[in-house]
């Protein structure tokens, strides 16, 4: 009965909101017009929309500029709604890991030389 209770729960819950990948071209033309004007430089990673159970719409984008990462959302109307900022790390193998010192060495062992 529990997992009756559960999956039904589950299934309520994903019809909550649904996002699909869109393209630059589908956004509305006042967002179009604010990317071009501030972010000019970045790269457009992916564009989302999301369309919430309340019928609200927003749209998630994800803009790139070398290690920055800048995450927009706006509503349907153009309004900016939320802005994040991140950097990304990538490694290329070329980097040297970190030596531990014997103290930070934690595999279990008492090592005494």
């Amino acid at each position: 009965m529990a997992l009756a209770i559960i999956f039904s729960i589950a299934c309520t819950n994903s019809y909550a909101q649904s996002e699909i990948k869109i393209t630059q071209d589908s956004l509305p033309a006042i967002i179009k017009q604010e990317l071009k004007k501030k972010y000019s430089g970045y790269a457009v990673n992916e564009v989302m929309l999301l369309t919430e159970k309340t019928k609200s719409v927003i749209y998630k984008i994800e803009l790139q500029k070398k290690n920055n990462l800048v995450r927009l959302e706006y509503d349907v109307a153009g309004t900016l709604i939320s802005k994040s900022k991140s950097k990304i790390y990538s490694f290329d193998g070329t980097e040297k890991p970190r030596r531990l010192k014997p103290s930070e060495n934690n595999d279990g062992h008492n090592h005494q030389h």
